[in-house]
């Protein structure tokens, strides 16, 4: 009995070491970056209406938006039913939809949920570093120079090395900001609006929770498996030094975002709107 529980307690352990420091500040992150998102697009609809927000950057953003849900459905076994990327009709608000359907008896189909539900935060991040790392030219590099690898850190000290990970990537991008460079400025609009369509509606998070929670039990069902047999669980220093670089770039497109409110209440101030 005393070995049984050594081993859920090992497995718990590893599950909660892997877990907290990926997830944990990508979540909190996620969820500003969806109350920001959420305020920016309720100024710009007072400021420029529907249409002023769609031929703005709204355009951009359900593209990218949708996209991040539908790229992910084929990767893990959905059907996409129907799909719409992006319409500049002002008869409704649902610029872009993505519909489909799944085995929900099938754990892959159900894991699948998860990364469908957050595509948008996925694919967005990717294509920020993308504008960031080629168009703008910031030295977005992981620094492998922390010493992530340590097997024997614990979740608080992974999550401080996390943070030291940010740190460097500020300084990296701060060092290399031109003013005089038009390519900023153009990066800046695109940030601003493929920030802006990182959202999550309430399905999107009640269908996310519920692909997470299966994740989380075959992840702790893998590490039990590896415990049981007194081996090591994976080493996830590679895993969390892109997590830390994915974190700043929801950082900056929350910053963005922000960056957006204050320019458009400005103007709604001089123009009394």
């Amino acid at each position: 009995m005393t070995e049984l529980l050594r081993v859920f307690q090992q497995a718990a352990a590893a599950t909660m070491v892997q877990a907290l420091p990926l997830g944990g500040p990508l979540l909190i992150l996620g969820w500003l970056i969806h109350l920001s998102s959420g305020l920016l697009e309720r100024e710009s609809l007072r400021m420029f209406g529907l249409r002023g927000y769609l031929y703005l950057f709204g355009w951009i953003g359900t593209l990218v938006h949708e996209l991040g849900h539908a790229v992910f459905c084929p990767l893990f076994g959905h059907r996409i039913d129907e799909i719409r990327l992006f319409s500049l009709s002002t008869r409704n608000r649902s610029a872009g939809y993505v519909y489909h359907s799944y085995n929900d008896r099938n754990p892959y189909h159900l894991v699948g949920n998860f990364f469908i539900s957050v595509g948008p935060l996925l694919l967005g991040t990717a294509l920020i570093y993308l504008v960031l790392r080629y168009l703008a030219g910031f030295p977005l590099h992981i620094d492998y120079a922390l010493p992530l690898a340590d097997q024997s850190a614990g979740t608080l000290h992974r999550m401080w090395l996390f943070f030291l990970s940010f740190k460097s990537l500020a300084i990296s991008v701060v060092r290399n900001i031109d003013l005089t460079d038009y390519r900023l400025y153009l990066a800046a609009y695109l940030v601003l609006s493929i920030g802006s369509s990182m959202t999550l509606s309430p399905q999107d998070i009640s269908s996310g929770l519920k692909g997470l929670a299966t994740l989380l039990s075959l992840v702790f069902l893998f590490n039990l498996g590896l415990a049981a047999i007194d081996r090591p669980s994976p080493n996830i220093a590679p895993v969390l030094s892109w997590a830390a670089v994915a974190g700043f770039l929801m950082l900056l497109s929350l910053a963005a975002c922000w960056v957006g409110i204050l320019i458009i209440r400005t103007l709604r101030a001089l123009i009394r709107r």
